[in-house]
């Protein structure tokens, strides 16, 4: 029993080590590498948006965060709309506020790049629970108590629930209680090891994408 007390104890330490001190040092350097090679893809899907439709390269909203702070989160603009605030309407099947470039990125995933950004800022981590605006994050909260454990850690660019394949609208019960279910398995198995195995799952997710729009 005192053993097995130890082993615990000994977990507990390491899993706090990591998630102050490691994650965020891994994220970071990660994050800025990206950054750095992924500039000309980041140029010319600039160019793309604005030859496309008048508004801004970046479409940056309010996201609920680490212990429910506010930050703001960037993402390519892949809509005619700026949905923030009290009213924000999640993006559906041949949504009409879509941009032809818009259906692209989002479809392969690279409207999400500049949240590497947030990473290097410490606003987000590369794995963790997908930040929500704030919005909807209210009205999940009010309807599974659990939705709040999701805040014990960064959000991420991808998550467990992600990988599961709980990803995109979050418009049935259903859909709700999978995504909150794999984002508090993270938490209370978050690793190194599980961060990595999340990003492998990431990567195969990118080239064979599913609900995703």
């Amino acid at each position: 029993m005192i053993d097995k007390a130890l082993s615990l104890g000994q977990n507990k330490k390491t899993f706090a080590l990591y998630v102050r001190y490691g994650k965020y040092l891994f994220d970071a350097v990660c994050a800025l590498f990206l950054l750095i090679i992924l500039a000309p893809l980041f140029l010319i899907v600039a160019l793309l948006i604005k030859s496309e439709s008048k508004g801004p390269v970046f479409f940056m909203q309010d996201r609920v965060g680490k212990n429910g702070e506010i930050f703001k989160i960037f993402k390519f603009r892949s809509m005619t709309t700026m949905d923030n605030g009290d009213n924000v309407i999640q993006a559906t099947k041949n949504d009409m506020r879509i941009t032809k470039i818009g259906k692209f990125i989002r479809k392969t995933s690279i409207d999400e790049l500049p949240q590497l950004i947030n990473v290097v800022l410490g606003d987000m981590s590369l794995v963790g629970p997908r930040p929500h605006a704030v919005a909807h994050d209210r009205e999940f909260a009010q309807k599974q108590p659990q939705y709040v454990l999701r805040q014990n850690v960064l959000p991420g660019i991808t998550g467990y629930a992600q990988v599961k394949g709980f990803r995109g609208e979050t418009d049935t019960d259903e859909k709700l209680l999978g995504r909150i279910k794999y984002d508090v398995k993270y938490v209370n198995k978050i690793s190194f090891f599980l961060d990595m195995k999340i990003l492998l799952k990431t990567v195969w997710i990118v080239f064979f994408p599913k609900n995703a729009y």
